[in-house]
């Protein structure tokens, strides 16, 4: 008997949803079903007994996110889809970093700087200064600050 899940997709939908031993590369149009794909095939993991908190299921919008986690909710009978990490790639990987701050060496309060938070934050410390923003462009400092991160210079090292 075939699963209720697979019902509806079309023959290369229902192989990506049942061959999930190995990683999928889900290319489409729009309006093709990749997110219905997407979700069944969680779905069906979860039905063969992958256990929800080791699917991590990463999209680009918290819109995305949102969606896929309520049709899977849908699809997975007893509330088993909370279980599931998912979420945008920023919010996952936040999450993992203030999880395991103090492992990497950071305090467990360490906040992640949006571009406008850099700007401001460069603004503020060139008025504390006495420095203008005329001189030193704060978007300047804050792309160099990024590249300078890009390539692991420590703040010590790049003095």
């Amino acid at each position: 008997m075939e699963s209720k899940i697979l019902a509806g997709l079309n023959p290369a939908q229902k192989a990506a949803v049942i061959n999930y031993t190995s990683p999928s590369l889900i290319i489409a149009g729009a309006g093709s079903g990749k997110t219905r794909v997407l979700t069944s095939r969680i779905a069906y993991m979860i039905e063969q007994g992958v256990a929800p908190h080791s699917i991590l299921a990463l999209t680009f919008t918290n819109k995305a996110a949102a969606e896929m986690r309520e049709r899977i909710e849908q699809m997975v009978a007893g509330g088993k889809s909370r279980y599931i990490c998912m979420g945008t790639f920023h919010s996952v990987f936040s999450r993992i970093l203030h999880t395991e701050a103090e492992r990497i060496g950071f305090p467990q309060t360490f906040t992640i700087y949006e571009p406008s938070d850099c700007r401001n934050l460069v603004k503020t410390i060139l008025k504390e200064l006495g420095l203008s923003d005329e001189s030193y462009k704060p978007q300047q400092v804050c792309s160099r600050i990024s590249l300078a991160k890009n390539k692991l210079i420590t703040p010590a090292a790049y003095a």
